[in-house]
């Protein structure tokens, strides 16, 4: 088993999700943006491999799935494929495996096992846009998944950091929105009451091990907060060891880790905030790759 849940293909994920799909109103009522939007959140190649018959550029294609493609096809697709993606994720320590809720604010459970949960939640941005100014909002259905494995539960945002002025062609800034991380994990601590996991040990384990090197670190000093940065992404590890040195003793507060290819993980980068159980994943990944490396990080925790 390859992660805290095993990569499968699609056609697996197609043949076992009926026995855990959920209700999929959310799905069933959006609109072909509103998938279209969805889809976009995830890469190229996965959706090319899943839908090989349309043609045409990214947009296209995923314009042409959301026409098209049933709820149960889309979730599928999600739940298949949400490890590739852009993420932000929290680690919780947990005593007694905690009963996840149907619903989060915004959203609903459209699958889960006994491994996970997902959900797909609709949040919406308000932007105001110059030249001339308008305000305007658009909605985008988010994924977000919670998985319960040895005493920890991990929940997974797919990243929403989008560049709306690029988008949208129009320079725009965000006034406000409906649903984010921070709404989600207060739900969450409120019901279940959960803790973050420290996450310093098995990070530091795996440095120390060379699955990974920090070209950037951001750490707390005796007195004072610091921050350090090799020239042209260098690994301190392997170039500065005395700052390493320094680091192994240091609480770790936003670290950037880069993985080389020969680890052959399928994940090339993320961050980590230890104390708080966080990890960002700032690239699109191979299928099992995120899974792998929280994987690896929670075994030698």
């Amino acid at each position: 088993m390859r992660g805290l849940l095993t990569t499968i293909d699609f056609a697996f994920w197609n043949r076992v999700l009926t026995s855990g799909v959920a209700n999929m109103a959310i799905l069933e009522m959006a609109s072909t943006h509103d998938k279209k939007r969805l889809l976009e959140l995830f890469p190229a190649d996965r959706i090319r491999e899943a839908w090989p018959e349309p043609k045409g550029t990214k947009e296209d294609v995923c314009f042409s799935v959301a026409e098209r493609e049933k709820p149960e096809d889309l979730t599928t697709f999600i739940a298949g494929n949400l490890s590739c993606c852009k993420q932000h994720v929290y680690i919780f320590d947990y005593d007694e495996a905690p009963a996840l809720t149907d619903t989060l604010p915004g959203g609903e459970r459209v699958y889960s096992d006994r491994a996970r949960t997902l959900y797909v939640v609709r949040t919406r941005f308000t932007l105001v846009l110059r030249n001339p100014l308008e305000e305007m909002p658009i909605d985008f259905l988010w994924p977000v998944e919670i998985s319960l494995a040895d005493r920890h539960m991990v929940v997974r945002f797919v990243s929403l950091e989008k560049n709306f002025s690029a988008y949208l062609g129009r320079a725009s800034y965000i006034a406000n929105r409906s649903v984010e991380e921070s709404t989600i994990l207060s739900a969450l601590w409120n019901d279940l009451h959960l803790n973050s996991t420290d996450i310093h040990k098995g990070i530091k384990t795996l440095w120390e091990n060379g699955f990974m090197d920090s070209p950037r670190a951001r750490f707390k000093k005796p007195m004072s907060m610091a921050s350090e940065a090799m020239d042209e992404e260098r690994g301190i590890r392997e170039y500065n060891p005395d700052l390493y040195e320094t680091l192994q003793d240091s609480v770790l507060l936003n670290t950037l880790f880069l993985i080389p290819e020969e680890a052959q993980c399928g994940a090339s980068a993320f961050s980590a905030d230890c104390m708080k159980g966080y990890l960002a994943f700032p690239r699109y990944s191979e299928p099992g790759g995120t899974d792998d490396v929280i994987s690896k990080i929670l075994q030698n925790n």
